[in-house]
């Protein structure tokens, strides 16, 4: 009898089990894609873990069974009614990739672990960087977008306060971001050890963009409080509505100030590669910083973000240790030593995903995708606007429209609760996936509508649950009181 280790490592035995797994996926695919079962099991954590522990607690089965009920008690995000978080459902091949890129387990801290996923990586970081319009930029592939907004403002941190970090007199300094902006810019201050005053909030205007115009008068609040800002945070888009700030007047303002302009352009940055979406960057070529996610509008799994440089030279700036076991102590722009400038030493061969979809497919399949759910947004937020049941926050400039139900009569907290209410009782009966945002103190329904095979069908089959609860004449507060 062969040992527990030899079994595990056996090329037939896992030769079997691939094609099986692979005609799992294939039909799981067909299965979402034709709308068939829920889209979440609609189940609590508490739940959920007593389900898992009780498996695991099971004598060792076969792998085929595991990995068969993960899947059907996934959320899944090819179904066309999925339209919650910002998480693509990717293309298959990516995932192909996937595993081609974890079976050889390539870690990518020094060239000679992972020799083509590094020569990749570099390919991506060009054509991305020539897209932004930045031909000199560089840069690298990261986990996420929080690691590279982070990486992004070290590397500013780096330039604009230079020796004072290293001398250990570093005062005190800040990010502005606007209101809207996301909550990991934030978090890089806390990173930084600024803390929760290293983090300047610049107002937003009735469309959720940042408010350019009180962009001095938050700098010289900053300095009066005794702190000096270094870098100013543009959102393309913002999370919760989609709303694209003025790169161009921030951009303006950061010359005339001195400051690091990054952009988080983790999920709107993408339409830099679709032409006629393409104006809503107008400025991005001038930021010192650009992070881009491929796994939200890119149909690349995730994890997989781009953080992009201006000029190539500052993207060493962030990370500068001695790692005498990796590489030499030159100080020699190794671009394919990728360990020197990420937060990650060993990390996951990304490029191979991002790769097999731009090789197989070609830009394209992006273009493509990217006008589709665009279009799907518009589409949602007209017939939105058509039903007198509902109110929308904003026209979407991304693929995200937020809604709600219309509650005259009822105060601001009974109108929050039913918002919440109706989302809860969406999620909870699976056929739909939706989230929710606040804006301004008002929660709202949130749709980020991610996948390209959304049809028109499917948001008034949205619109038709919620509407069950919103029957012509029925007063908000009945309805609250219903769903309590």
């Amino acid at each position: 009898m062969k040992s527990p280790l030899a079994r595990a490592f056996e090329p037939e035995a896992f030769r079997e089990l691939g094609h099986r797994v692979v005609d799992l996926l294939a039909d799981h695919l067909s299965s979402a894609l034709s709308r068939k079962g829920r889209v979440v099991n609609g189940e609590g954590p508490e739940v959920e873990f007593a389900f898992w522990a009780q498996k695991m607690q099971e004598p060792s089965g076969e792998a085929f069974e595991f990995l068969d009920e993960f899947v059907k008690r996934a959320i899944h995000l090819h179904h066309p009614r999925y339209m919650g978080h910002q998480v693509c459902a990717p293309a298959p091949v990516a995932a192909l990739a996937g595993l081609v890129s974890e079976l050889l387990n390539n870690g990518m801290a020094v060239y000679e672990m992972g020799p083509s996923a590094t020569a990749l990586e570099r390919w991506i970081i060009e054509r991305t960087s020539d897209l932004l319009g930045m031909p000199q930029g560089s840069g690298f592939l990261t986990s996420g977008g929080t690691l590279a907004m982070t990486t992004a403002l070290l590397a500013a941190r780096a330039k604009q306060v230079g020796g004072a970090i290293e001398s250990g007199t570093e005062p005190k300094w800040a990010i502005m971001a606007s209101a809207e902006a996301h909550y990991c810019s934030a978090r890089a201050a806390h990173v930084m050890g600024w803390g929760r005053n290293g983090f300047a909030v610049v107002p937003v205007d009735a469309r959720f963009k940042m408010r350019v115009d009180l962009l001095d008068e938050v700098f010289e609040q900053c300095v009066l409080q005794g702190r000096t800002p270094v870098a100013v945070v543009g959102s393309a888009c913002t999370t919760s509505t989609g709303s694209y700030d003025d790169l161009n007047a921030i951009a303006d303002f950061c010359e005339r100030r001195g400051l690091w302009f990054h952009v988080d352009g983790a999920h709107g940055a993408a339409v830099a590669f679709c032409s006629e979406l393409r104006e809503r960057l107008v400025g991005i070529e001038r930021a010192d910083s650009v992070v881009l996610d491929f796994h939200k509008l890119l149909l690349t799994p995730a994890l997989a973000t781009a953080v992009v440089f201006r000029d190539g030279s500052q993207s060493w700036s962030a990370f500068e240790q001695k790692a005498q076991y990796l590489w030499d102590a030159s100080r020699e722009a190794e671009w394919f030593n990728v360990g020197r400038r990420s937060f990650e030493c060993t990390k996951l061969a990304m490029s191979l995903k991002i790769a097999s979809i731009w090789r197989v497919h070609g830009e394209g399949l992006f273009v493509e995708n990217l006008r589709r759910v665009h279009a799907t947004a518009v589409l949602f937020d007209e017939i939105l606007r058509q039903d007198e049941r509902f109110e929308t926050a904003v026209r979407p400039e991304s693929n995200i429209v937020c809604f709600r139900v219309k509650t005259i009569g009822l105060d601001v907290d009974a109108a929050n609760e039913l918002q919440r209410k109706i989302r809860a009782a969406v999620v909870s009966a699976g056929e739909f996936y939706i989230v929710q945002t606040v804006l301004k103190g008002e929660v709202w329904l949130r749709t980020a509508l991610m996948n390209p095979f959304t049809s028109e069908s499917d948001l008034r089959a949205l619109i038709e649950v919620i509407g069950r609860h919103c029957a012509p004449g029925k007063q908000p507060s009945v309805l609250l009181a219903e769903l309590r």
